[in-house]
């Protein structure tokens, strides 16, 4: 079945970037996906011409081909001339900044913009300002920051066109901070937690963050439908680029957590070529992230740390704290206590500078339990199986059916289990476990 699952996901996934389509079809703009602009709204704002070269622009990124290329590309049109005549096409060149992983090069332009009057009296242009801060600030790990703003957007109110991806960033950033309620409740006020209308607006970003939100709850299969769901309206726009949505690697992560081990290691190695074809180093560093984990043998540190000196180049981020963090635990559990806890101090520096008061304490309890005595912290076996288990949101009747133990049995040794990792509850395993055991 594991097989089967690898071989399908694989073969599901890739398209060649020779496969996507010219961007004028008979006259007609191909159905290129713009986040935050609706495929009506972006062939009446933009004149015939420079509808197609923004959609160029944002179609090669999208490729995931010629990161360098598109670098420079997505220069000319952040003139100042260009972006008070045209501010749909400066909010793709952006975007493809974001992609490449160029954040200083996006916040300078954004506050560029902040100083533009054409943005500033524009309550349109100050939307998709607001947006492109949010979304640097989150990528660069400033979350507290994003959802701050995102959370101000959705207060006042906003257009239709730009709703869909205030949610699906404001659940993200929340998830980041640890803020699960919070971001269930985001998604519950926006009716977005059932069956999605196929033809919603950024459809693959609220799967994502639905995705993100399930994985943080222990919740590995919804988490999983959610993330392949996102990959697939990603494929019908000829979206390849993990840099746009790194689905693949967030949802291998979900499939270890499910203990589905090929399926993870299939969609962690496809996004590892994908983003090597792009070229941006924060992208591979993520893939190899996922690669590292999902492997789960002698390679696994080698991988880990080539992924977190990628992640080093750019700005502080959560996925950089991440890549420590597992990096650190997984050289603990391997008897090299000094590597570990080496790495371990580096990403609560991390997390300090980034103000993420969730990683902070992610990471004291992984120290605090590495300072124990021997012998107090370390599960038993039957205790690892029923914790992971827990974690992965069964209740103690099930986990009792499916080892057969009775549910006392069950409570006594999850009763073990969070005093040995100094912990008050079942909520608290998603951030004292790792995500699968040695």
């Amino acid at each position: 079945m594991a097989g089967d699952d690898r071989k399908r996901q694989t073969t599901k996934t890739r398209v060649r970037s020779d496969e996507v389509p010219p961007l004028l079809v008979a006259g007609r703009v191909a159905h290129t996906y713009v986040p935050g602009i609706s495929r009506t709204g972006y062939r009446t704002l933009l004149p015939p011409d420079e509808l197609s070269l923004a959609l160029s622009d944002i179609e090669f990124a999208h490729r995931g081909v010629d990161h360098p290329m598109r670098r420079e590309q997505a220069k000319w049109p952040l003139d100042p001339l260009e972006s008070q005549r045209n501010p749909h096409r400066t909010w793709l060149a952006t975007l493809a900044l974001l992609y490449a992983g160029h954040f200083d090069s996006a916040d300078a332009q954004c506050q560029r913009l902040r100083d533009d009057p054409a943005w500033a009296h524009s309550a349109p242009q100050q939307e998709l300002l607001t947006l492109l801060q949010a979304r640097s600030s989150l990528l660069a790990g400033r979350a507290r920051r994003a959802a701050d703003m995102l959370h101000t957007m959705l207060d006042r109110g906003m257009s239709t066109q730009s709703a869909c991806l205030t949610v699906a960033w404001l659940i993200e950033a929340l998830v980041c901070l640890g803020k699960l309620d919070r971001a269930h409740q985001v998604l519950l006020d926006s009716n977005l937690a059932g069956p999605l209308d196929p033809e919603l607006p950024d459809r693959a970003h609220i799967l994502a963050a639905r995705g993100a939100l399930h994985m943080a709850g222990g919740q590995f299969r919804h988490a999983i439908d959610d993330y392949i769901a996102c990959g697939s309206v990603l494929d019908t726009s000829f979206v390849v680029n993990p840099a746009v949505i790194p689905w693949r690697s967030r949802a291998a992560f979900g499939a270890l957590g499910a203990r589905r081990y090929d399926l993870a290691l299939a969609l962690a190695e496809e996004e590892l070529i994908a983003a090597r074809r792009w070229g941006s180093p924060r992208g591979i560093g993520i893939s190899l992230h996922a690669v590292g984990v999902a492997r789960r043998d002698e390679t696994s540190v080698a991988v880990l740390e080539e992924a977190v000196t990628l992640l080093a180049q750019g700005p502080a981020c959560t996925e950089f704290i991440q890549a420590l963090y597992d990096l650190g635990t997984l050289q603990i559990r391997r008897q090299d206590v000094t590597g570990g806890r080496s790495r371990l101090d580096e990403a609560a520096m991390v997390a300090h500078q980034c103000r993420n008061a969730f990683w902070q304490e992610r990471i004291r309890s992984a120290l605090d339990r590495l300072q124990a005595p021997v012998g107090t912290s370390r599960l038993t076996r039957q205790e690892e199986k029923i914790a992971y288990l827990a974690r992965a949101g069964h209740s103690n009747r099930q986990i009792a059916q499916m080892i057969f133990l009775t549910v006392r049995t069950v409570e006594f040794h999850l009763s073990s289990v969070y005093r040995k990792l100094s912990i008050s509850g079942r909520r608290e395993l998603v951030t004292a476990l790792s995500p699968v055991p040695s």
